[in-house]
């Protein structure tokens, strides 16, 4: 989407008119997008200096440039671009990425660096790797950059630093892309300059248009990429159903667009069944088609951040040249704006967790997320367990699927056989499961859980012991946690020296997990905090350490759900402002979620005493 564009010598005289913020904040509004005031002021101190930059006789002034401009694949907008023909006559375009950092230190995290920024003091992505991002989307996605060849540059200008943090910026071990993508400081506009007119000599306005017209298809040499990355994951190895399923939506989806009509494919199953390894293997088959065919224009969405980041780095890891797989993991607002028939198919995973708008997203409240969804795609599979549902905000259900698919005349493929019912997750298997749902009633009986080997289930008497238990489990198991149901209200995030959880008169003092741009059981800085219902859900973990809160108690003979122990920093779950009826089953499947999240084991500690005690009655 073109924000701003025009010749480098009308750029200049607007730089120099002070007007050309203005100019990009009305170009930004009359394609609908809200600008905050740091983003404007970004603007007004960094466009002067690339312009300046571009201000010499030895560049042809007729050259284009665009501001802010989107990519279709992504949320994000690339800051400047510089296109028109190279030395060759062919198509070429420069991306660079403006920051205004004048310190940076390194991270801990790939591809990062610690800066201060528009987000304050932390870790940002590095400049040259968010370019060469926005290179490598383009260049896997866009049809017309793929058949025209066109000739894709990027690097990053950092007018406000010194050269000597060249050390930091540079270090091509850590940061091999600088090889491909450059770093640019402070005294280094002449650098810039040659590095422009090495791929720019001469004007082509019609470029970006060409580009921001054409079609998403996914490139040949990406659905390879695709390919060797799943490849070489044995997480995503399937069973006979997982398999079948995967089959269903690769034949559904060729159909569809045989026959020019549209599918909903509703896959059914519980946690731990493999809906997520299914959505995933679908994505990679139809990236990469078997019968040699050009690969499908397909994404995989989750409202949730925490699977999309979770298998995005488990594809990408630290390979630069990999970084577009990212793209394919979407939120569900990102299709707000999409036209009909972008998209082949859309791989719907937690379809339960689905909501039709969500403040914060910048979606407007008239705006149907999952009628958009059911716009956009000719295909949308549709992964639910109805079970799952944990906020008042989870919309979505069968019933409410099929409803869409009639408005579109969407064939709906609903079938035994696409139903998982083969646990992967959970050792303790579909015994372990029963248990669990028995005990949340979502049954008239209680099943009884007999100790096994395969699986290693405690209730504990402390918070403490529960921790030490984690302690222990974490040097073999890294990826082993404490959970908690949301009963107690996130102090720590505003104030980090508080503590969250203050149980056991003091001894056991814990802060709930942070909010990063990373995934929650990755994060290993992040062992001593405690994950809520919010982050882990569709993660799966090694061993939990489950704190069952006082929303959760015995009393004369049944268990009681309180919704007035809903901590009132959950507000998206809207417990508390719920009918009773509504509050127990969203209570009910936050238990049942966060007790079916780990592999080889789950340890409980209820803080309400007498549920303590009526839990260990069923373990024999």
């Amino acid at each position: 989407m073109i924000i701003y564009e025009n010749t480098i010598n009308n750029f200049i005289i607007e730089c120099n008119n002070n007007t050309i913020s203005n100019n990009v904040l009305l170009g930004a509004r009359t394609k609908g997008y809200n600008v905050a005031e740091k983003e404007y002021n970004s603007w007004e101190n960094s466009l002067p200096f690339i312009a300046a930059t571009l201000d010499d006789e030895s560049i042809d002034q007729d050259i284009n440039v665009a501001i802010e401009y989107k990519l279709d694949m992504t949320k994000s907008r690339m800051d400047f671009l510089i296109y028109g023909r190279g030395n060759d006559n062919k198509d070429s375009l420069v991306i660079v990425e403006l920051k205004q950092w004048s310190e940076v230190k390194n991270s801990n995290k790939p591809n990062y660096v610690y800066a201060f920024g528009g987000g304050g003091a932390k870790d940002y992505e590095h400049p040259s790797y968010q370019s060469y991002r926005y290179k490598s989307i383009l260049k896997g996605f866009n049809e017309y950059v793929q058949e025209e060849n066109v000739t894709i540059s990027s690097c990053s200008y950092l007018h406000n630093m010194d050269n000597i943090y060249e050390f930091v910026l540079n270090d091509k071990i850590k940061f091999p892309f600088i090889e491909k993508s450059p770093v640019f400081f402070k005294d280094d506009a002449s650098k810039l300059q040659d590095f422009i007119r090495k791929y720019v000599r001469s004007s082509h306005r019609k470029l970006l248009y060409e580009i921001d017209n054409a079609r998403i298809r996914p490139s040949s040499d990406f659905s390879n990429l695709m390919y060797d990355a799943l490849k070489g994951q044995p997480i995503f190895t399937l069973d006979d159903e997982q398999q079948n399923s995967v089959a269903t939506i690769v034949h559904e989806t060729t159909s569809a667009i045989r026959h020019n009509n549209r599918r909903t494919i509703i896959i059914k199953g519980g946690p731990g069944t493999g809906k997520s390894i299914v959505a995933v293997n679908a994505l990679g088959s139809l990236i990469h088609p078997q019968d040699g065919s050009k690969p499908y224009n397909v994404a995989y969405c989750t409202t949730n951040f925490t699977p999309r980041t979770l298998f995005s780095e488990l594809l990408v890891g630290n390979d630069f040249k990999k970084s577009a797989i990212k793209e394919l993991f979407k939120p569900i607002a990102s299709f707000a704006r999409s036209s009909e028939f972008d998209f082949d198919c859309i791989l719907l995973d937690e379809a339960h967790r689905a909501f039709i708008w969500k403040f914060g997203q910048g979606v407007k409240r008239s705006v149907d997320l999952i009628d958009k969804l059911f716009y956009a795609s000719r295909v949308n599979v549709f992964f639910i367990d109805e079970d799952q549902a944990v906020t008042k905000d989870d919309y979505l259900t069968i019933e409410k699927i099929k409803n869409y698919a009639r408005k579109y005349n969407s064939e709906i493929i609903e079938t035994d056989d696409l139903k998982l019912s083969s646990q992967f997750r959970c050792l303790g298997g579909q015994y372990y499961i029963g248990f669990i749902e028995s005990l949340l009633g979502y049954n008239n009986h209680i099943t009884k859980y007999y100790k096994n080997k395969n699986y290693d289930f405690k209730v504990v008497d402390t918070p403490s012991e529960l921790w030490k238990l984690i302690q222990e489990k974490q040097l073999q198991y890294p990826k082993s946690r404490l959970l908690a149901g949301y009963t107690h209200d996130w102090v720590s995030q505003n104030d980090d020296d508080s503590y969250d959880f203050i149980l056991e008169n003091g001894k056991f003092k814990m802060r709930w997990n942070k909010k990063i741009n990373i995934s929650y059981i990755n994060d290993n800085s992040q062992f001593d905090r405690i994950g809520c219902i919010h982050t882990i859900q569709g993660v799966d973990m090694q061993y939990a350490g489950v704190i069952i809160g006082k929303d959760l108690k015995y009393r004369n003979g049944q268990i009681v759900f309180d919704k007035t122990k809903n901590a009132k920093s959950d507000k998206a779950s809207g417990i508390r402002n719920t009918t009773q009826e509504e509050a127990e089953r969203l209570i009910r499947n936050t238990y049942k979620v966060l007790l079916t999240r780990a592999i080889y084991g789950t340890y409980v500690y209820c803080e309400d005493k007498p549920l303590n005690e009526y839990i260990k009655n069923f373990i024999k």
